[in-house]
């Protein structure tokens, strides 16, 4: 290399110049996200790290450096104890059914059909809408009075419900409304993944016998895994910052039965103006995610190996 650069001197010149040229055109295309994480994501985390040691809020500012008295009363803290329950509940509940859904989705909107890039389109259209509109919608469809449910419920003779006044029935509501909201944004990513298996494997196992079942079980599933392993982990970390159709739909109740964490972060904060609290809360569901990120990504990536 030196002897190349010894006898080739403008060249080898020109080579680094345009190396360095390219580092730097790279390294301006990922300026705006670093600069969007550095502001929005990793100096907020700071600065809340920072405030959960504090007795703070945003009319009193800081007050008392109290360390980890926010994190001790946390454990004490019955309606957080029940706040993470009601989030595992909506989770657990809400991420199998949605990937379950979109996978068939995927399979039955990518078959080679005509209007296949219509339904496409129609089962991604909820999640360009805004979460706001979609809860509001939801809230009307799913009223006790004059809802679209309710009246497809008296029309078949049957009683109507109080969808989300039911503490048994007000979470399902919620995570109805979200899973047909996201549902379209899963859908297209397996249906990107289900266009990337090379059809040759398909017409191998036809050859050798495979019916739909085997296909599915044999082909499509191992070689979608990487797919599913993205769409599993974002969609949890989704799942665990619900909030908007909770505010919108239900405000929490009844009963705190949809009283998911963030927005028992939210009242905290600004409706009981103790961000010192609201922020040691933030941090324990950051860590939460964390722990079940590595966790997810630990386990379903030794079974993505192939």
């Amino acid at each position: 290399m030196a002897t190349f650069a010894s006898r080739s001197p403008s060249w080898w010149t020109f080579i680094q110049r345009r190396k360095t040229r390219n580092v730097i055109i790279a390294g301006l295309f990922v300026l705006p996200a670093i600069v969007n994480f550095l502001i929005f994501r990793y100096i907020p985390i700071l600065w809340a790290a920072r405030a959960s040691t504090w007795q703070y809020s945003l009319l009193g500012g800081y007050r008392d450096w109290i360390g980890g008295d926010h994190y001790l009363r946390a454990l004490e803290d019955p309606i957080l104890l029940k706040s993470l329950q009601v989030t595992f509940t909506y989770v657990i509940v809400k991420l199998p059914l949605e990937v379950a859904l979109a996978l068939a989705l995927a399979i039955f909107t990518n078959q080679a059909r005509r209007g296949m890039g219509t339904m496409r389109t129609i089962v991604f259209t909820p999640v360009v809408m805004s979460m706001v509109v979609v809860s509001v919608v939801w809230a009307l469809i799913l009223n006790a009075d004059s809802g679209l449910l309710n009246a497809l419920l008296r029309t078949l003779g049957l009683p109507k419900q109080v969808f989300l006044s039911n503490p048994n029935l007000s979470l399902p509501s919620v995570i109805t409304a979200t899973i047909w909201k996201d549902v379209g944004f899963s859908t297209i990513l397996i249906v990107a993944g289900l266009k990337g298996i090379p059809g040759i494997f398909y017409e191998a196992a036809v050859m050798d016998g495979a019916n739909r079942w085997h296909l599915f079980r044999h082909v499509t599933l191992p070689l979608l895994r990487r797919t599913l392993f993205f769409v599993v982990v974002t969609q949890t970390i989704f799942s665990f910052q619900v909030f908007i159709p909770v505010y919108s739909m239900t405000q929490g109740g009844p009963l705190d039965s949809t009283k998911v964490l963030v927005f028992y972060i939210y009242q905290l904060g600004f409706r009981f103006q103790d961000m010192g609290y609201a922020a040691a809360v933030s941090m324990i569901l950051l860590l939460i995610l964390l722990l079940i990120s590595v966790t997810q990504m630990r386990f379903l990536r030794s079974n993505v190996e192939y």
